[in-house]
């Protein structure tokens, strides 16, 4: 329906003017509309109407004894339960000039004196049209924000609630999406072999874009880990359902490592993700775990991931990252970068701080370097530690 057909019948107009006659003028006038109207021949009275009744439109003599309707009309914007009632001033033909003091007070419009009744339905009913159409966009935009932050429950919902007891081991995990939904995602699965498997997706888009595959690609994991295999198997089948499920614009970016914690191996492929990193206690340095052909998941039917494997030692430590951490960036349009990660990284390792502080440090590295800048991607950060 367009705006000029709405059907405004039923909106409530309060009139204020301590002139009755005036009064009476436009009340039969605007009644003739179909509106609902309240009258007050003084400001006073029109604020105690205003708190209570909360009109759609005020009609505003300016010039009255006690409050003037500047005056009046500042104390409705002051106060909460008014601020958003539209304000047209009535103004005599010589007090036209003052009106800008009254669009400072928080007027939308004026209607001069004498009565023009076209000029007055016009008027009326543009400003009720604005409110009308304020009022449906403000609960559209608090429905999509309660759609929005049930989205993002559901999606906080799949990542895990506590991480894994594992003997010799601490598992912690952090995602802080861009938006109140986004495409970042991380989960752990216990193996057959007693070990684990830490998982990091981050699908391609952002916000709602992302959100739902990467619901979609979560249900896909959880299926392929229910069927086992080897690695190279399990990435195989997960890249041929993203191909044929997915929209073909879309793709996921995908890290997994199987820890067997009796030989402290990990078995790390990678398809998209930047690096992890491994912190070397022995050595106090950090290196990239890098692997070849790390295509996205999507991306090429043929796509191969090898499994790199690590022997891990006491005090290591193995950082996941999405690509969100690195390309943060600062006022001054600079990433956060993937040295900086690292040597993040490094000062926290050599401070022997746990998983989960370790957790903590790099995401509030991030967001001291970004500040007050508002980040166009996800971030999380998953971190193994094998305990001294």
């Amino acid at each position: 329906m367009q705006k000029n057909h709405l059907d405004l019948k039923g909106a409530r107009i309060l009139l204020v003017d301590d002139t009755q006659a005036n009064l009476e003028v436009l009340c039969e006038l605007l009644e003739g509309e179909g509106y609902s109207i309240s009258m007050a021949p003084n400001g006073q009275t029109a604020l105690r109407i205003a708190g209570r009744a909360r009109p759609d439109l005020i009609l505003l003599d300016v010039m009255m004894p006690g409050l003037n309707g500047f005056e009046v009309c500042q104390r409705l914007k002051a106060d909460e339960r008014t601020r958003e009632i539209p304000v047209i001033f009535i103004t005599a033909e010589d007090q036209t000039e003052s009106l800008v003091k009254g669009f400072q007070a928080g007027g939308v419009d004026y209607i001069p004196k004498p009565f023009r009744d076209q000029e007055v339905l016009v008027r009326a009913r543009n400003a009720l049209l604005t409110k009308f159409l304020f009022d449906q966009n403000r609960a559209y935009q608090a429905k999509m924000e309660q759609e929005l932050q049930t989205a993002h429950e559901l999606q906080m919902g799949l990542m895990p609630k506590a991480p894994p007891s594992l003997a010799g081991f601490q598992i912690a995990g952090c995602c802080r999406p861009a938006e109140q939904v986004g495409g970042d995602f991380f989960q752990y699965f216990p193996l057959p072999d007693g070990g684990w498997a830490l998982c990091l997706a981050d699908v391609t888009g952002h916000a709602m874009a992302a959100a739902i595959p990467v619901v979609l690609f979560s249900g896909m994991l959880e299926v392929q880990m229910e069927r086992g295999g080897t690695q190279e198997e399990l990435f195989s089948r997960l890249n041929h359902s993203v191909r044929r499920l997915l929209d073909a614009r879309t793709l996921v970016c995908f890290a997994m490592a199987r820890l067997d914690p009796a030989s402290r191996c990990l078995q790390l492929s990678n398809a998209g993700c930047p690096y992890p990193v491994h912190y070397q206690a022995a050595a106090g340095i950090v290196a990239e775990l890098q692997t070849e052909g790390a295509y996205p998941l999507g991306a090429s039917a043929e796509a191969v991931h090898p499994v790199l494997e690590v022997k891990l030692e006491p005090g290591d430590r193995v950082v996941f990252c999405s690509d969100g951490i690195a390309e943060a960036e600062n006022a001054q349009r600079e990433m956060f970068g993937f040295e900086r990660v690292a040597e993040v990284v490094r000062q926290g390792c050599g401070e022997g701080l746990s998983a989960e502080a370790l957790v903590e440090r790099v995401m509030a590295a991030v967001r001291a370097f970004a500040g007050e800048v508002s980040q166009k991607d996800d971030q999380t950060v998953v971190v193994l530690e094998v305990e001294v």
